[in-house]
């Protein structure tokens, strides 16, 4: 069993719930040593290493090899799951985190919003894109 700190689309219990079949542990978790960004043309964000920052979001507590492999199918090749320790209220944790890596040219200059995407594309990954994650996914595996 793994801790998933999540700091974008799977914020939402209706994107992690909805991929993992799972009522999931949740605790706010904030990251240290990183900075959350924009992404050019896409209604998702990336972390990437920056000293003196911080990445507010939560921890996903205790979850399985599955729940951990759709997650990673999820958020694709721009991403690489890297381990971090994150603060809780509860103290340190160790958490895997998935770190931009597909280039600095598509990152923006300005923190991504949670609220931007709650409004405009929440619905729409709910309604679309679990389901279709979840079908690709399990045809392949």
């Amino acid at each position: 069993m793994m801790n998933v700190f999540v700091y974008g689309s799977l914020l939402f219990p209706e994107i992690a719930e909805g991929l993992s079949r799972q009522k999931l542990e949740w605790q706010d978790a904030t990251l240290n040593g990183y900075s959350r960004l924009a992404l050019k043309g896409a209604d998702y964000p990336a972390i990437i290493k920056k000293n003196n920052s911080t990445v507010k979001g939560k921890v996903l507590l205790n979850l399985d090899k599955n729940a951990i492999d759709l997650l990673t199918f999820y958020e694709g090749d721009e991403y690489k799951m890297a381990a971090v320790k994150v603060e809780t209220v509860s103290g340190t944790i160790n958490a895997l985190a998935f770190v931009w890596i597909a280039g600095n040219e598509f990152l923006e200059n300005y923190d991504w919003s949670e609220e931007q995407f709650e409004s405009e594309s929440l619905a729409f990954y709910r309604d679309e894109v679990v389901p279709a994650t979840r079908a690709e996914y399990y045809k392949r595996n």
